[in-house]
């Protein structure tokens, strides 16, 4: 099965590159939603009702510019229930990019499956593997993780701090344009500092959704929350506005989570708004 995959935005492209994958079940994962409340949608589960968790990362070109959108899993030990190696090294070299070519490494979020192939471990020591990329990162974002408040977390001193002292980190508020056609969208919830990226070029556009959304089911149900999502309230009205911007301005949605590769469109259907993945 391809972990690649490649679409043109205008003048711009992107790219969708697939780390690895998981499966979960869905009461451990949606953790406040009955298990019967699945029945409804049985399309968003295997067959023996797992939820099937995509770990995909999105390479950007635009404007001259290379841009990864958050770092993956990486490469060690983890108790995450994932289904393959960790491969975003060797899928971004398929598509014919190497680490010293990415520009900026721009994160949606600072979760451990976002951050860990920040690095790479060389003679002992967690080292940059993006060398040549500033690490762009929104500053509500940052000073949560700085603070202490979150356990379920990123390993700081293998995946953060090497980037600080390399001084390779910026840190952005609100919407922050990386180039003439990406600009940071906040879409905090999940937690604090995260944002999604829009992706506007000629008359086409992408929203980049990261955690904002974990499943294609958040579309009809964008109440339900996972247990990871910080401030759910938050999390409810970000997922509301994507889904209501993205349905409206004919925006196609491209997503960390859902079934690789993970692009489509929010419909309504029935009265009811839905996931249509692209063909």
């Amino acid at each position: 099965m391809s972990k690649l995959h490649r679409m043109a935005v205008g003048d711009a492209e992107l790219v969708a590159l697939q780390d690895t994958w998981a499966l979960i079940p869905p009461g451990d994962f949606f953790d406040a939603v009955e298990d019967g409340a699945w029945d409804a949608y049985p399309q968003h589960l295997t067959a023996d009702g797992q939820l099937t968790l995509s770990l995909t990362q999105w390479l950007i070109r635009s404007a001259g510019r290379t841009i990864l959108v958050d770092t993956g899993i990486g490469n060690r030990p983890t108790v995450f229930p994932i289904q393959e190696e960790p491969a975003l090294p060797t899928v971004l070299q398929e598509a014919g990019v190497s680490p010293e070519e990415i520009d900026l490494v721009a994160f949606t979020h600072l979760h451990f499956d976002h951050t860990g192939w920040n690095t790479v471990d060389q003679d002992g020591a967690p080292t940059p593997l993006f060398p040549n990329a500033r690490h762009v990162v929104q500053q509500t974002e940052w000073d949560y993780w700085a603070s202490g408040a979150e356990n379920a977390a990123s390993d700081r001193p293998t995946v953060l701090d090497p980037i600080t002292e390399a001084g390779l980190w910026d840190f952005v508020d609100g919407e922050h344009a990386l180039t003439r056609e990406v600009v940071t969208l906040p879409t905090p919830g999940h937690t604090p500092g995260h944002v999604s990226f829009l992706l506007s070029s000629g008359s086409a556009a992408v929203i980049v959704l990261g955690d904002a959304a974990h499943s294609p089911v958040q579309v009809s149900e964008p109440e339900w929350c996972i247990g990871a999502d910080v401030d759910k309230v938050a999390a409810r009205r970000s997922r509301r506005g994507i889904w209501d911007r993205a349905e409206q301005e004919g925006t196609a949605i491209a997503t960390n989570h859902f079934p690789f590769p993970g692009i489509g469109q929010v419909v309504t259907r029935d009265g009811k708004q839905r996931w249509e993945p692209s063909a």
